[in-house]
């Protein structure tokens, strides 16, 4: 082995198996195939170790079965860190003709690693690992993992790992080599803590201590550290302790600025460098205090390899801080804090900065302060960071900064928003107790909901269509969840359909539900419209009033805008036509004894049939049917009529039918039976009439001629 890395050859011979004689190798990596003779028409070609092949032949009738193992490795990663792990993919395969007992895998670990784990039971032996797979089949495969872990400290570039098979079973062994480049990281972290929290007097002393901690995973190599010290006023560097390592020699005069160089040497993993610098001065001063730390280690994260820190001396300011705020708070309004900033000394605290974290989800909305200015991140504002420049010590004198901030409107009833206060200022604060505050305010929800309603058309005829539009609109502050429109329909009303952002339905008779879900804040608001079918029976200069209601499972601060009412007057329209129809018949001339020659004669028989139809769209009322009956009445006489008609034989010599009501689609029939003592064409007009308006009244006028004509014997 050198240089760290382990280098196993392949065997020079193999024993002799249960199965037959030892193959032998003449020298290390030669061809190991040897033919059996007798049997070429019967030969396998096993590949065994690195670059090693036998040929056996063998007869199937008087040659004895043998396993034939071989063995591979896989290591993850390629590259490992020192300090880091490594895994073995170990396999294991017998793909001779029989199975193979007491098989054995011998691991031989590098130099440089530590035996974690392994996925089946491995006896362990310093820098060896026995894993006793049992009994192999013809064919079986057998895989588990082996897990190391390279020591921190190594330095080699790679590390080779020989693992080998072995069994009575079969005459020679099998092995594997695997090679895992090394490389070293080393993540130094450097902390810094500089004491008295509160300032010194003049005179004494204060320090800093500063941390170096290896985070690993290798150790660090030729660790320094570099300590810079400035200062407005002179100071003293009183003394350095270091543990590992030294320092170089530190003023003996008074200084304003300067720099301690310390070599740490090597830092393991998991441990830590301690540098103390122990300052002094003699007036009022600052002293500024950045260290930085290198090492010849590849370091992957050089964000943390710098600290600062300070020690004041006679400066000293207890800032306190105070905020309050709203207690509850509705998604979608405004949430407003109030931050108050005392400077309760003795000192006067410069460069007082107010850091307030805004909760997730309030957006920024605005930011006040009594003093100084503000700044505040984007895109929502999350963090603000307000500039307060220097407050004098003045316990009765309390600067304010106020922050107004919007909610979203979605966030859920119940979330509790915290709001994170916080001030600092260059100057020491001797009591941290009281600069920061909390202000927790519960999320509720509010969401004014309003409707509106328009009908169309105004006024509507009975029997037609009446559509309403419904808009549903949300002000807010926060959205509406389950939003429901009820719509109560006026009598007369049936509910046809429905269109628009909704699902309606007809829940019950007269009553129509639409389902919104969850309704936005927003002027515009969500559109339904319904339809409904006036009936043809409502009377004329009725009222339809009609109702809905909006409803949400999110409280509503203001429920009188809640419900609109729409109404439409009722207007009625029946087109009324009228249609005539004569059929004649005959009756035998009887004789009589008067002298008139006319009563000899009884006349002929006319059926005079008046059919009214109410073509819509409303139901017509008092109906009234005239029907103007042709020459004299001594010509033209009234048989008989229905009970709805009257006869005035008088001068107007006029049939008069009346009906109360004719639904729309409907027909009346009016048959009135005529005795005619006449001969030759005659002419029958019909009117038709209603206190209904009729649209049409082209067709309320039927004028019929017929003929009259008696029959001969």
């Amino acid at each position: 082995m050198a240089g760290g890395l382990a280098v196993v050859a392949p065997a020079a011979a193999a024993a002799a198996g249960p199965s037959g004689p030892a193959l032998v190798s003449p020298r290390a990596g030669a061809d190991r195939s040897v033919p059996v003779r007798g049997l070429p028409h019967a030969t396998n070609i096993i590949s065994k170790g690195a670059g090693t092949t036998r040929a056996v032949g063998r007869a199937l009738s008087n040659q004895a079965l043998a396993a034939n193992l071989a063995i591979t490795k896989a290591a993850t990663p390629e590259t490992v860190l020192a300090g880091e792990e490594i895994t073995y993919a170990i396999s294991v395969t017998n793909s001779g003709d029989t199975r193979a007992r007491d098989v054995v895998v011998t691991d031989t670990l590098p130099a440089g690693v530590d035996f974690l784990a392994s996925s089946i039971p491995c006896d362990e032996s310093p820098g060896t690992l026995t894993c006793r797979l049992g009994t192999l089949g013809a064919p079986q495969t057998v895989q588990f993992v082996v897990q190391v872990r390279v020591d921190a400290n190594f330095t080699g570039l790679e590390l080779v790992n020989l693992a080998s098979v072995t069994s009575p079973d079969d005459d020679s062994s099998s092995s594997a080599t695997t090679t895992t480049r090394v490389a070293t990281a080393a993540d130094l972290s450097l902390t810094k803590v500089c004491k008295p929290d509160e300032p010194a007097p003049a005179g004494a002393e204060g320090y800093c201590d500063i941390y170096v901690d290896n985070l690993g995973p290798s150790d660090a190599q030729n660790v320094t550290l570099t300590d810079v010290l400035t200062s407005a006023a002179p100071f003293r560097v009183s003394r350095v302790r270091v543990s590992p390592g030294t320092c170089a020699a530190i003023p003996t005069e008074p200084t304003r600025d300067f720099t301690l160089n310390c070599t740490l040497g090597t830092i393991a993993a998991g441990t830590r460098g301690v540098v103390r610098v122990v300052v002094t001065a003699g007036d009022v001063t600052q002293i500024n205090d950045t260290a930085t730390v290198r090492s010849t280690t590849a370091d992957p994260d050089k964000g943390n390899n710098k600290a600062t820190g300070r020690v004041d001396f006679l400066g000293s300011a207890d800032l306190s801080l105070v905020k309050t705020g709203d207690t509850t708070v509705d998604a979608g309004g405004t949430l407003t804090y109030t931050i108050s900033v005392t400077n309760n000394g003795p000192s006067t605290a410069r460069d007082v900065v107010v850091r307030d974290t805004m909760p997730a989800g309030v957006a920024f909305v605005s930011v006040t302060p009594e003093v100084g200015t503000c700044t505040h991140g984007q895109p929502d504002g999350g963090r603000l960071e307000c500039g307060l420049g220097n407050l004098a010590s003045d316990p009765n004198a309390t600067t304010t900064i106020e922050v107004v901030g919007r909610v979203a409107v979605d966030l859920v009833p119940g979330t509790r928003l915290f709001n994170d206060a916080i001030v600092s200022s260059a100057t020491a604060d001797p009591d941290n107790d009281d600069v920061r505050a909390s202000v927790p305010t519960d999320v509720t929800a509010s969401a004014d909901l309003s409707v509106t309603k328009v009908d169309s058309p105004d006024p509507v005829t009975a029997g037609e269509q009446l559509k309403y539009t419904i808009v549903a609109a949300n002000a807010g502050p926060s959205n509406a969840e389950n939003v429901v429109l009820t719509d109560t329909l006026p009598a007369g009303t049936t509910f046809v359909e429905s269109s628009g952002d909704a699902v309606c339905t007809a829940e019950e008779p007269g009553e129509v539900v639409c389902t919104l879900g969850t309704l936005a804040v927003g002027p515009e608001g969500r559109t339904v419209k319904l339809t409904v079918a006036v009936g043809a029976d409502v009377p004329d200069g009725t009222t339809l009033s009609n109702s809905v209601t909006v409803s949400s499972t999110t409280p509503d601060p203001f429920d009188t805008n809640n419900t609109a009412t729409a109404e439409t007057t009722v207007a009625t329209s029946a087109d009324l036509a009228i249609e005539a129809a004569a059929t004649q018949t005959w009756q035998e001339q009887n004789a009589v004894t008067s002298g008139d020659k006319k009563d000899k004669d009884k006349g002929t028989i006319v059926l005079l049939t008046l059919t009214v139809r109410n073509l819509g769209p409303s139901d017509a009322q008092n109906i009234t049917v005239l029907d103007t009956l042709p020459l004299r009445p001594d010509k033209v006489g009234v048989e008989s009529l229905p009970s709805a008609c009257t006869y005035d034989s008088g001068q107007d010599h006029v049939v008069t039918c009346t009906a109360e009501s004719l639904a729309a689609g409907g027909t009346l029939e009016f048959a009135i039976k005529l005795r005619i003592r006449a001969e030759g064409e005659l002419t029958n007009t019909a009117t038709v009439a209603s206190t209904t308006e009729d649209p049409n009244p082209d067709n309320n006028t039927s004028t019929i001629r017929f003929f009259v004509w008696k029959k001969k014997n």
